[in-house]
């Protein structure tokens, strides 16, 4: 499938989807946050039409981490799409048997999933459905609605692209499910955010909607549910703030406008081309000239370490 207007895309096949169906090379958050975390040069790079490289032949094969299936695992059980699970009967993937259904599960464009990690996904997505019915009054979550919707528009001529967890019929209500091996307590989400990019992927999807529903805009609402991935399994449900969504539009516009430059120039700086003055981070200094204080109390400094 392509995508030949602006709108919005149900039921679009996520291989497709992530190939970018659009006209032109488009734009999507993840992208935006590797250009602002890095360089125009590393986005170009990390796209799926402007820089297609054979891909390793053991990468494939070879790599597996625990967290990532077990999210992609409970995606797809909570929102009953995504990629496809071959659930292989095994301890570990170190046998030959073990090998060889791994390497023929992503020859058929599924992912593999040790039956183990297959099954703590099945526990969270029922710990999950249980907490936002009964403890945080979120039963509609995930439920009144469609999942993986594709949006798209262009922007004088820039092609820009997301793909939601979940949204409400009226377009008002976002919803992103998000697990982690980290802590989700409302104490951690605020770091979570920062280091994942809620907040600019929220923006992204914001932008989006907004061209498409004009009459939505300043109504919508953005929800994030993270979720640890070790028993008992406990989220939190996180809506984006506005001051939050400030930021995120700040560095989207920002992002947008870098983009844009660079595709209509053809060009794709990496870093600035100029000796960097590094600074020491406020909580480094602040640490150290800390400790200066405290050891400058002693009657006798040289003594700190005579034991």
């Amino acid at each position: 499938m392509n995508i030949t207007e602006p709108g919005i895309y149900r039921d679009f096949p996520t291989a497709a989807y992530f190939g970018d169906p659009c006209p032109v090379a488009s734009f999507t958050q993840s992208l935006a946050k590797i250009l602002i975390e890095q360089s125009p040069l590393h986005a170009f790079q990390a796209h799926p039409r402007l820089n297609v490289k054979p891909a390793d032949e053991d990468d494939g094969a070879e790599k597996y981490e625990k967290a990532k299936a077990i999210g992609n695992a409970a995606h797809k059980l909570m929102l009953n799409r995504g990629k496809e699970m071959s659930v292989g009967e095994f301890e570990d993937w170190r046998s030959g048997p073990a090998k060889a259904f791994k390497l023929a599960s992503l020859n058929e464009g599924n992912e593999p999933i040790l039956r183990k990690h297959f099954n703590t996904a099945g526990e969270m997505v029922d710990a999950a459905i249980e907490q936002l019915s009964h403890i945080h009054g979120c039963e509609n979550a995930f439920t009144n609605g469609d999942a993986e919707v594709v949006i798209a528009n262009c922007e004088d001529g820039i092609w820009l692209r997301s793909m939601l967890d979940w949204i409400t019929p009226d377009l008002r209500e976002v919803w992103d499910y998000k697990t982690s091996g980290m802590s989700a307590s409302p104490y951690a989400t605020g770091r979570m955010m920062a280091s994942a990019g809620w907040h600019i992927q929220a923006a992204m999807h914001e932008r989006i909607l907004d061209a498409i529903d004009p009459k939505g805009a300043g109504r919508r609402r953005f929800y994030y549910v993270a979720q640890e991935n070790d028993d008992p399994y406990a989220l939190t449900v996180n809506q984006i703030s506005e001051a939050a969504l400030t930021i995120g539009r700040k560095q989207i516009d920002y992002a947008v406008k870098t983009w844009a430059f660079c595709m209509r120039r053809k060009t794709w700086p990496a870093y600035p081309n100029r000796i960097i003055r590094v600074e020491l981070p406020t909580w480094a200094e602040s640490s150290w000239l800390g400790r200066e204080i405290e050891e400058a109390s002693e009657n006798d400094p040289s003594l700190i370490f005579a034991g």
